[in-house]
């Protein structure tokens, strides 16, 4: 007996649906104090990777809404990704003059590749089971991101 299109058409659908909502693939980085991150590790928390470069005006101007974001929200994780990381020094002295605190990643073209970045700056946001919720291409506000972001405990 052969399936009707309609029921390859749903099975196609669920099977892309399901894809869709499996975990990122493993995330493992190094920042440029040399501590290693993953999904794994923050299993619980959200996780925020800013994809920016030292040359993109947006992805400045966009650094202290994520610093004041990794302060005040224990539940959430804020991990830079410097798009131009060749020279891990320089991106640590850049990423100390703008005050950033959270985790900066020196990246480089293959890093750019596995997480599909098209544009500077990029965001995604994964939730507390490693699964991709959210990729922002352009600048991200802090208010776009608290709104995907569960309540916080407390508040």
């Amino acid at each position: 007996m052969k399936p009707r299109p309609l029921r390859l058409w749903r099975l196609a659908g669920a099977a892309l649906l399901a894809a869709a909502c499996l975990p990122a693939a493993a995330m493992h980085l190094t920042d440029v104090q040399g501590k290693a991150h993953t999904l794994e590790a923050y299993r619980g928390k959200w996780v925020v990777l800013n994809v920016w470069a030292t040359w993109c005006a947006p992805c400045i101007k966009e650094m202290p809404e994520l610093e004041a974001l990794a302060r005040t929200r224990s539940d959430v994780v804020v991990l830079g990704l410097a798009a131009d990381g060749d020279n891990v020094v320089r991106i640590r002295q850049f990423a100390q003059a703008l005050r950033v605190s959270y985790p900066i990643i020196a990246g480089n073209e293959e890093l750019m590749k596995e997480f599909k970045v098209k544009a500077y700056p990029t965001t995604l946001l994964f939730d507390g089971e490693g699964k991709l919720v959210m990729t922002k291409m352009g600048q991200v506000t802090r208010a776009e991101l608290d709104a995907r972001l569960p309540a916080q405990a407390g508040r």
